[in-house]
């Protein structure tokens, strides 16, 4: 190995290949048929091989493809700003949330890992399954008082009853995990409530959702028997902050003693009519500190409506941006522009406040001021009489200012297995 070595060293330099002389042409087939680490890696390599690429500026869109959503073959990491892409497998997965450069990965057994997929660090997490069959439900009490289960299938099952897909609705975490320092808070469907863990647990802790009066009631709170698809969780400055259907914003302790108990925050009062329960609602806070949240309502049919009736309901989205600091009254004010920012909003992922530089450069179509969400209204279950599994992959945009919705990207995908597509995710790259 030594005398290899030595050789060549001594060998003249004209002997070796000239890599960065290869055809552009080439080197773009090449970088087609590559993961989106090894594209990083590609491009570091020298001045041509980081041209012939093109660059994947952030922010990113994580799109899961490969059919049916609890057997995911790959994803795609598209680009927004130059629409450049690239493609990551990892079979079995689906994608439940995001921060900070790291994705929430859900398995078949129904355990989550953090991953970041550009250096391959993770977390593991304790599963969620309890004894292979079970896994424990808040609301789930048996007559005499002990904890009841919900039944969850072996692990052989998952996928035919589609749990993996149904089980979460969306996974916070802080940023940049370790496996000794990590906080994690699982938002669940199917009337489970929030599940909380971190790094000392073994376990996880199911907490009661509380009724709108503040109330712990583990069988009937305000959540009690909902889907819970409209309600969002966010992590910010040491703290989860979720929202419940009446509008309650509820606190989390990241670093309080376990067992952890939510702290009533505030509670948002959007003055949107009596049907505001079904809004999507959205928490962002800005680089500033500042809460917003984002509700959104989409078009289709109300379903409180005689089926024959003719009316439908128009796209609405309403901000609000919340002022500790104001009287009561004025507390919640309703935003009529971002101060020169854009929302990239999202069911999966951590909403994102782009900054104004960014939104105002001219190399991204991302603008100041305006709302971007992908799919669909992410309050809605149908748009235009078609249910969210049949509709394209779409990116729509709001313009605060203007109050006017348009359609700025539509992703053509000739494959039919996308007809059940999952909501994309919004994810900024990190090395971290």
């Amino acid at each position: 190995m030594d005398g290899a070595m030595e050789e060549a060293r001594a060998r003249p330099s004209s002997t070796f290949p000239d890599w960065s002389a290869l055809p552009n042409d080439l080197l773009r087939s090449i970088g087609e048929l590559l993961d989106v680490p090894c594209c990083m890696w590609f491009r570091g390599v020298c001045r041509s091989w980081r041209l012939a690429l093109p660059a994947m500026q952030p922010p990113w869109l994580v799109i899961p493809d490969g059919g049916y959503p609890t057997w995911m073959d790959h994803f795609t990491f598209l680009s927004l700003p130059t629409r450049s892409c690239a493609r990551w497998a990892l079979p079995d997965s689906r994608c439940v949330g995001s921060s900070a450069g790291w994705l929430a990965l859900l398995d078949p057994n129904l355990s989550v890992t953090l991953l970041n997929p550009l250096t391959h660090a993770q977390v593991r997490l304790p599963p969620l399954r309890r004894d292979e069959l079970l896994y424990p439900s808040p609301f789930g009490m048996n007559s005499d008082g002990s904890a009841g289960y919900f039944y969850a299938g072996t692990p052989s099952e998952t996928h035919s009853s589609s749990l993996q897909h149904s089980l979460i609705q969306k996974v916070a975490f802080y940023a940049n995990p370790t496996v000794q320092d990590y906080a994690v808070a699982v938002l669940c469907r199917n009337g489970l409530g929030l599940a909380f863990t971190k790094a000392g647990l073994n376990d996880w802790q199911w907490l009661h959702w509380p009724d709108a009066a503040g109330r712990d009631v583990p069988f009937g709170g305000e959540l009690y028997g909902a889907s819970n698809t409209d309600l969002d969780i966010v992590y910010h400055d040491g703290k989860f902050y979720y929202m419940t259907l009446c509008g309650q914003i509820w606190t989390l302790d990241a670093a309080a003693p376990s067992p952890v108990t939510p702290t009533p925050f505030v509670k948002c009062r959007p003055q949107l009519g009596p049907d505001h329960r079904r809004y999507g609602k959205h928490l962002v806070f800005t680089q500033d500190g500042m809460l917003h949240v984002v509700w959104s309502d989409g078009p289709g049919l109300p379903s409180l409506l005689h089926k024959e009736s003719t009316l439908t309901r128009p796209m609405r989205m309403h901000v609000q941006s919340y002022h500790p600091g104001s009287s009561r009254a004025r507390r919640w004010r309703k935003a009529r522009h971002l101060n020169g920012r854009a929302f990239l909003i999202g069911s999966r992922s951590n909403s994102l406040a782009v900054p104004a530089s960014v939104a105002s450069a001219p190399s991204t179509w991302i603008r100041p001021n305006c709302i971007y969400f992908t799919c669909i209204m992410p309050g809605s279950d149908c748009i235009n009489g078609e249910s969210v599994e049949v509709l394209p992959p779409e990116i729509w945009e709001f313009d605060v200012k203007t109050g006017v919705f348009q359609e700025c990207d539509r992703r053509d995908i000739p494959d039919s297995d996308w007809l059940e597509w999952p909501k994309a995710i919004w994810f900024t790259p990190s090395l971290l």
